[in-house]
């Protein structure tokens, strides 16, 4: 007996909902984009030859795959305490079969580091430290008041991934790994946000809960908000158009999440999409901006 369109359909929506493809997107192309922008910045003579592109495209895909993983593993930790908090989620709603979430989340996750051997050793050793953040955050860390640590030291790895990708030293590394981590704080603080009363309840004791509403929501826009004048002021002048554009795109999104009321921010299965897109204009800006007006 065939399964009607509409379980089909729902079953499908259900596992690309499982691979939180909104964050991987972003995560994605800002390893692909830091690593152009690397290359860019670099002189012609010393700029690697041959394969540096096909080594940046298995880089990405392998920050593409470790950022499903850590996301499945995460519903998949949390699938009993979503049936009663959270019903919406794809395991909880029963679209995807817990079991079957633990081997995608795993495999992925193999599959990523055996991307990354692709590119290089040194590319290996970052995924490595980007996943085992990831895994640590999703399979128990996330509870305890450590939560922001996987977040920072993951999200740190993720400009710096496309550089060591195609060989050569991302300019200003340590700012690069400072705003990064920076950031991921900053989207922790507003991931968990939304469900503090559902994870005071369920008795954790996570950064966000500790904080509250109010001081998890002010940390986060503070954290994101000085990353974009960080990108702003610190600037090269041939790409400034660049970074205060997406500077001040970041700040609007600030401006406007820290402006909704809490009913609006609060409502629906996504609350996590505004803050994701302001990190992310960040890193753009940063990144374009460095990379425009570079050695040709």
């Amino acid at each position: 007996m065939s399964m009607p369109k509409s379980d089909r359909l729902r079953r499908w929506l259900g596992y690309l909902l499982l691979l939180h493809p909104g964050p991987s997107a972003v995560c994605t192309l800002v390893t692909a984009v830091s690593g152009w922008s690397a290359w860019r910045q670099t002189l012609p003579k010393d700029r690697p030859t041959g394969s540096w592109a096909r080594r940046l495209a298995a880089a990405s895909a392998a920050m593409a795959l470790a950022q499903m993983s850590t996301g499945v593993l995460n519903d998949a930790f949390d699938a009993p305490w979503d049936r009663i908090h959270q019903s919406y989620k794809p395991i909880a709603a029963g679209s995807v079969p817990r079991r079957r979430a633990w081997l995608i989340g795993i495999a992925f996750g193999f599959a990523s580091v055996a991307l990354a051997s692709r590119a290089g050793s040194r590319a290996l050793r970052l995924m490595l430290l980007g996943l085992a953040s990831g895994w640590a955050y999703s399979l128990g860390l996330s509870r305890t008041p450590a939560s922001f640590l996987p977040f920072a030291s993951g999200l740190a790895t993720v400009p710096l991934l496309g550089p060591a990708a195609v060989r050569v030293r991302a300019p200003a590394q340590g700012q690069v790994a400072v705003m990064a981590a920076g950031l991921g704080v900053g989207l922790h603080l507003a991931n968990g946000g939304p469900d503090i009363e559902r994870d005071r309840l369920a008795g954790r004791r996570s950064l966000p809960v500790l904080l509250g509403d109010r001081g998890s929501r002010r940390a986060s826009h503070l954290l994101l908000g000085a990353g974009a004048v960080a990108v702003a002021l610190s600037a090269p002048r041939s790409g400034r158009a660049w970074a205060w554009a997406g500077s001040g795109l970041a700040a609007a999104l600030v401006l406007a999440d820290w402006l909704a009321p809490r009913s609006v921010r609060s409502r629906g299965e996504h609350p996590f999409v505004v803050p994701t897109l302001a990190g992310g204009a960040v890193a753009g800006a940063w990144l374009l901006g460095r990379a425009r007006g570079a050695p040709s």
